[in-house]
């Protein structure tokens, strides 16, 4: 096998909950995350060096050169990839589309390389290169906790529709986290949504979600708007900008779709997926 497409999923915050800073200067988070069919594509094929072509992102600062560089070092293999990536997923939004395309080249290099890595190795690699990055190797719904590498697979989300809308601009992750230490916030119960999820009722899961980083986010012209299309939940994702749109049905998507295109608001309409990566 020389080459290999691969899609890579977004993923979206249901709840999160940041539950306070470590020694090491991480934040430990309990989070419900969620694979959503929003996809970066990428095709990933054997080279002499490792290559990385992705607009303003290309070469060695795109984490896929990263992941990439990571995965020869560990396997001691002396070959190269060259990466192409398509991307869909808006960058900094909150919906882990660098960590999304470090899992699929993790994954893809394994493949194309016939390595045969255990889940348990890739996953270690994975969260070398990022927090999110593990649970970006199989997707779905998942519990995280630690600093977001521990996970726990949950009953799948199904039977919805979510708008994920972007119209604003943040600071860094790193500086939201910062912003948030100096700031008195919210740790939503993430049982409670993990409760919600386990009982199959979108009505219950929807008074459930909650995000730390609401508290940073207050005055929010995109949260009202959102809140204004017959949605059933409206919440952040990650530390922002990125907020989704839970609805029952896909004609009040359809419709919240256009409200927000008509005030020319980047928005995707999405369904729940049950994995990250989709694997041609």
């Amino acid at each position: 096998m020389n080459s290999l497409e691969i899609k890579a999923a977004a993923k979206i915050n249901l709840s999160l909950s940041v539950t306070g800073i470590r020694g090491d200067g991480y934040h430990n988070i309990d989070t419900v995350m969620q694979s959503v069919s929003l996809y970066d594509t990428l095709t990933v094929s054997r080279a002499d060096k490792i290559t990385v072509e992705c607009g303003e992102m290309s070469g060695e600062r795109n984490i896929a050169f990263k992941a990439a560089k990571l995965f020869f070092e560990h396997t001691g293999i002396c070959g190269g990839a060259f990466i192409k990536i398509e991307k869909n997923i808006p960058d900094g939004a909150g919906l882990g589309g660098g960590s999304a395309d470090a899992a699929a080249v993790l994954a893809g290099l394994d493949r194309i390389y016939n390595t045969g890595l255990s889940y348990e190795t890739l996953s270690g690699l994975a969260a070398r290169l990022g927090a999110d990055v593990p649970f970006m190797l199989r997707g779905g719904t998942a519990r995280a906790t630690g600093i977001g590498e521990v996970l726990e697979p949950l009953p799948a989300l199904r039977d919805c529709f979510i708008i994920i809308a972007k119209s604003e601009q943040k600071p860094s992750t790193g500086e939201m986290y910062s912003a948030l230490d100096r700031t008195e916030y919210p740790q939503p119960d993430i049982s409670e949504t993990v409760s919600a999820l386990e009982s199959g009722s979108i009505s219950r899961l929807s008074g459930t979600l909650r995000n730390s980083f609401s508290v940073l986010w207050e005055d929010s012209p995109l949260q009202r708007i959102l809140e204004g299309t017959e949605a059933a939940a409206v919440s952040l994702s990650g530390s922002g900008p990125a907020r989704f749109a839970v609805y029952q049905s896909r004609a009040t998507a359809e419709s919240a779709e256009k409200v927000l295109k008509n005030k020319n608001i980047e928005c995707f309409l999405c369904c729940p997926a049950e994995k990250s990566l989709v694997i041609e």
